[in-house]
């Protein structure tokens, strides 16, 4: 996949999507249908736990995409802020989930705004949850220092949804990736590391990785982990 196919993918793609198809707009789906209720919830429940997200907690959200899972997590701590590239997806979370001045979304590149946030402080826990593999070796390696130097009082990071590199072949079942695929920040499903690589990155960056998979009823957990990451 070129990189012009997945910059439509994340920033077009979403325009094309039925306004109250919130799930499709961000690609949160099962051949092409919304995931349910159920994993939604599952989802949620993974975050807030990984995050030990509470009342006091302000919420930073990278690639926060349309804030429909933004504003499950915003119920659980006193708001914060949600980031993303995509103007129309911030568009549609200022207009349908914002609840209030604790709630907040902003359009912003990611590694970009984390490089010039004024208020860095402000934010105790913070969420990238399914844009990080689409970062490159370089621009991950960006945000996660950026985060760990300058967001010095978030205490945990949530990166949800990595390709697990040590199980490319319970997904590629019916094709063989193309040369480079798994390496390619462009490609369908971003870069794949193995859990091992992920922590090396984060502790690079001054974090300590654990990463976790969810259970075997979530639809994705044959392929991808997640991982918690916390100060060195």
């Amino acid at each position: 996949m070129s990189s012009d196919s997945s910059h439509y993918m994340f920033k077009h793609h979403p325009e094309t999507c039925d306004p109250d198809d919130h799930w499709g707009q961000v690609k949160r789906t099962i051949n092409g249908k919304p995931v349910s209720p159920e994993q939604i919830a599952l989802i949620v429940t993974t975050i807030k736990n990984g995050l030990s997200l509470a009342g006091d907690d302000v919420l930073l959200d990278l690639c926060c995409g349309n804030g429909a899972l933004t504003t499950h997590l915003f119920e659980s701590c006193r708001g914060g802020l949600g980031v993303d590239y995509s103007d129309f997806l911030i568009g549609v979370a200022n207009q349908r989930f914002t609840r209030g001045p604790s709630e907040r979304y902003r359009l912003a590149d990611a590694l970009d705004y984390v490089r010039t946030e004024s208020d860095p402080q402000a934010f105790t826990k913070i969420l990238c949850y399914g844009a990080f593999p689409y970062f490159s070796h370089d621009a991950a390696h960006g945000l996660l220092q950026g985060l760990s130097e300058r967001f010095d009082r978030a205490t945990h990071l949530f990166l949800g949804q990595m390709p697990d590199k040590t199980r490319m072949k319970a997904f590629f079942a019916d094709r063989d990736p193309a040369p480079g695929e798994e390496d390619d920040p462009a490609s369908l499903l971003g870069i794949w590391r193995t859990p091992a690589e992920l922590a090396a990155l984060a502790e690079a960056a001054g974090w300590t990785a654990r990463c976790e998979r969810m259970p075997a009823h979530f639809f994705a957990s044959h392929y991808r982990f997640d991982a918690v990451l916390t100060r060195s």
